[in-house]
């Protein structure tokens, strides 16, 4: 898992008048609104005797409540107001935790895990089709894995598993004739141009089967961002009928992914066809999984040694090789194991933008120990090297 990355922590439409909990990374955060519906994001955890913020309730002051003994958290994760203590009364410096920046962008909230500058943070994923609603309709869904976020994110740009993995996208007979044409790769992204020759397209009250003949060449676009460790899948079903899958996928801890995915498609625009939509998209997930939470071992290998790769796995390649310059040469990577001894007995948290500019603070809860770099100068775009 790594830090200093937008991540989505919820559908903005299911924060409303409360707080509501969620997990990313291996911790507990709150999310509320103010008054004017700004969405906010903080460790959940009262550090006066670790009340659970996200049981409590928002004030008048546009802070939220612990529900413990009332002490108030302002957005910036500063305490306002200690009820015992009475109006007027100053708190301790140290009476804050940490607050995390926040954007509302394609029905999902993101928040910044991280201590990064905003000048120094990776952008949102672009997805312009979202706002084209004159174009562009969309549908909400969402997935969760017993797998590994890199595991997930590899198998969403996985083109040659479609053959074996997905009836309804392949067939076995034509794994080889299916191939990547183009790929390209920055230093947080990556994306491909394939061909591939599925069967006819199901669905939408039998209509789709006169979208495309059996076996017909069709190109399929899978691309990748280090940022939400999101998958962008652009499917051309023929010359004038086009969907997108976007799916940001959040590691809730080690061992379980949570994909908050949106489709939108450019045909058959009405709300009819919006439910079947949704239930195929779920059911490729399904076929998925089944494959992805079987897979050894649990996590992505760091090194290829143990692996045999082929031509056809060169975009998963390129994935695997930004994400491994964030590992050895930044020192993103969380080191659950340091923080297994204290299990149950102290609490961490991921650093945040405030702890730069107060180093000087004593905070009370530690971040989370990272892995430390054991690479300098790493460059994901190798001229010698482009294919793999």
């Amino acid at each position: 898992m790594l830090i200093n990355l937008w991540y989505v922590a919820e559908w903005s439409e299911a924060v409303k008048d409360k707080p509501v909990r969620t997990r990313l990374l291996g911790q507990n955060f709150v999310l509320f609104r103010d008054s004017k519906g700004k969405v906010h994001c903080l460790s959940d955890i009262c550090i006066h005797r670790g009340g659970s913020l996200s049981n409590g309730w928002t004030t008048e002051r546009d802070c939220v409540a612990c529900p413990y003994h009332g002490w108030e958290f302002d957005p910036e994760g500063k305490v306002q107001f200690i009820p015992s203590r009475g109006e007027g009364a100053e708190t301790p410096e140290r009476a804050r935790i940490d607050a995390y920046p926040t954007e509302e962008r394609y029905g999902m909230i993101w928040v910044f895990m991280g201590d990064l500058e905003e000048s120094e943070r990776y952008p949102i994923p672009p997805f312009p089709e979202y706002d084209d609603r004159d174009n562009w309709r969309p549908i909400y869904t969402e997935f969760n894995w017993n797998a590994d976020v890199s595991r997930v994110v590899e198998n969403g740009i996985d083109i040659a598993h479609t053959s074996f993995v997905h009836p309804g996208f392949g067939y076995r007979e034509m794994a080889a004739k299916n191939h990547i044409a183009t790929m390209e790769r920055t230093d947080i992204s990556g994306s491909s141009s394939c061909v591939l020759y599925p069967p006819p397209p199901e669905g939408n009250l039998g209509l789709m089967r006169f979208a495309r003949r059996d076996k017909a060449e069709t190109h399929v676009h899978p691309g990748f961002f280090l940022s939400g460790h999101t998958v962008r899948l652009h499917i051309q079903v023929n010359s004038w009928m086009e969907m997108i899958i976007f799916d940001a996928n959040t590691p809730v801890d080690e061992h379980t992914t949570r994909s908050f995915v949106v489709q939108v498609r450019n045909f058959f625009k009405w709300g009819i066809f919006d439910k079947g939509s949704v239930k195929r998209t779920q059911k490729v997930f399904q076929e998925d999984a089944e494959i992805v939470e079987a897979l050894s071992p649990h996590y992505l290998p760091e090194s290829l040694e143990s692996e045999v790769s082929v031509e056809q796995d060169k975009f998963m390649g390129a994935w695997r090789k930004v994400r491994k310059v964030h590992v050895e040469e930044k020192g993103w990577k969380i080191d659950s194991v340091a923080m297994q001894p204290y299990l149950q007995e102290k609490v961490f948290t991921i650093p945040s933008p405030a702890r730069r500019t107060n180093p000087d603070l004593r905070w009370a809860l530690d971040t989370v120990p990272l892995v430390p770099p054991t690479r300098k100068g790493l460059n994901v775009v190798n001229a010698d090297d482009k294919s793999a």
